[in-house]
């Protein structure tokens, strides 16, 4: 290099016309490298360890599978932003999916379209007769065992493409007719009917006094009832279980339920959960570990989570938060054998909890006649009906968490829905009984980049660095024994 530089100085410098030819000739080679480089889209390179911009295989191998028409309209994204880099790789796979960059000023049409302000930032994955809306805050969980965020915009990409384009959407049904947190606008549960929706089911609502049960019915949920059902409607539950029913049943303690004292007082539903070998409460299960209860209010409670298919996306990465909880009671494993039911508990309150029927009294400090926990919150009970049929219910001793009511929790205001993973747990229960899981399940761990995805300019600078200044010293090399050569 230092020859080169010498010859440089002392054969060409001293000539201010090959000076000139040679300052041109670099001004060329960089303008075309340039004007390459760009006409060539290269995707953006990826210096991340864990691959924050480039797609996985898996998928990779999913995408390239899908053949419908898909658009991603990114609404409040640029084209830097991580999403966007990513979506282009999946235009590169299969070109039935593409890719547009909404401003809602120029689009208005498809901001009313997808409810889409001025200030959101959310994707919509369109495809011929269904979508799903993706909001940014759901691209990226806290992963509270190692304190790091995750990005899982890929999961959420991939998983939205392959969603809307299934075959059949399943058929979700909100049981009414007993006091139950409703789905109509205003409702307690209309929130959480529109995330279920946007997961691309079909949701709707079900009086079995009028009705037979839907021969299509996928999920019932069961949200709190406050009466009791009817021998008809329970006949009819009881025959949608005998035929490998699937429900997911919330079920908040007494104090929110007129009266919920004892099992006796709501003999058919009785009847419906003797069949599974289990029994709701009429008390409050309360936390003494301050690391197990929010904003330190002992029945606003963090449970512990068991891992299984539910729960499997949350397990490392989130918490939920059940808000004045009961407790669920279960039969021995004797008697649920001879129920042929299967009992898998996957949230469950700390051994220092506590459960306590008289809720008006100081839930402050533990008394010695309150029942020591750890209480079963929420399980998986699987009844084999026989050989070739098994029914589920998914069992919460709570169904406040799921609601889409104001509350105030220390000096915050919000709806428990909203609060830590409560969507994505309820929503994660309905894809698992209707096998509509996640195909794939991708996570990037955030926590040690300190870098965002390379930006257009930043990307030719690296391209110039990488490419064009090897070819320009080789060339220049060509050029300077050319010459050399002629001198002589």
């Amino acid at each position: 290099m230092r020859r080169l530089i010498e010859i440089i100085k002392k054969k060409w410098i001293k000539d201010s016309v090959l000076t000139i030819v040679l300052v041109a000739i670099l001004i060329a080679i960089f303008i075309l490298v340039n004007l390459l480089f760009m006409n060539l889209d290269i995707t953006p390179l990826d210096f991340t360890s864990q691959g924050l911009y480039t797609l996985s295989d898996e998928s990779k191998e999913q995408i390239k599978n899908v053949t419908q028409n898909v658009t991603m309209y990114f609404f409040g994204y640029d084209e830097s932003s991580t999403a966007v880099t990513l979506a282009k790789q999946y235009h590169d796979l299969n070109d039935k999916i593409t890719i547009q960059i909404i401003d809602t000023s120029e689009r208005p049409d498809l901001a009313a379209e997808y409810n889409v302000t001025t200030s959101s930032q959310l994707v919509a994955v369109q495809a011929t007769e269904r979508y799903k809306i993706i909001d940014q805050s759901d691209m990226q969980i806290f992963d509270s065992s190692t304190y790091q965020y995750v990005d899982i915009t890929e999961q959420k990409l991939t998983n939205a493409i392959l969603d809307v384009t299934i075959a059949k959407k399943p058929q979700i049904y909100f049981l009414t007719g007993h006091g139950e947190y409703g789905i109509d606008d205003s409702s307690a549960m209309k929130t959480l009917a529109t995330y279920i929706e946007n997961d691309v089911n079909d949701v709707n609502k079900l009086d079995l006094l009028t009705s037979d049960m839907p021969e299509t019915c996928d999920v019932l949920v069961i949200a709190n009832p406050t009466s009791d059902f009817t021998d008809l409607e329970t006949e009819k539950i009881q025959n949608y279980i005998n035929a490998g029913g699937k429900i997911v049943w919330m079920q908040d303690p007494y104090m929110f339920t007129a009266g919920w004292t004892e099992s006796t007082t709501y003999p058919n539903i009785s009847k419906i959960l003797s069949q599974f070998g289990i029994s709701f409460s009429s008390g409050v299960v309360c936390e003494e570990s301050s690391s197990n209860m929010i904003a330190g209010t002992p029945d606003l409670i963090i449970p512990n989570m068991s891992y299984n298919g539910i729960v499997k996306d949350l397990y490392t990465d989130g918490t939920v938060a059940l808000l004045d909880s009961g407790k669920i009671n279960t039969v021995s494993d004797e008697e649920l054998e001879n129920l042929g039911v299967t009992a898998s508990p996957f949230l469950q309150s700390t051994e220092t909890s506590f459960y306590r029927e008289d809720i008006n009294s100081d839930i402050s400090k533990k008394l010695d006649t309150d029942e020591e926990g750890p209480f079963t919150l929420a399980e998986i009970l699987t009844k084999k009906i026989d050989d070739d049929t098994e029914s589920t219910l998914v069992a919460y001793s709570n169904a406040l968490f799921a609601t889409n009511y104001i509350v105030k929790i220390s000096e915050s205001i919000g709806t428990p829905i909203s609060i830590r993973e409560n969507k994505d747990i309820i929503l994660n229960t309905i894809a698992y009984l209707s096998d509509r899981e996640d195909s794939i399940r991708i996570r990037k761990d955030t926590g040690i980049v300190t870098f965002d995805a390379i930006t257009e300019q930043e990307n030719r600078i690296v391209l110039w660095i990488i490419f064009a200044i090897p070819i320009i010293i080789i060339i220049a090399g060509i050029v300077i024994t050319i010459v050399r050569k002629r001198k002589k």
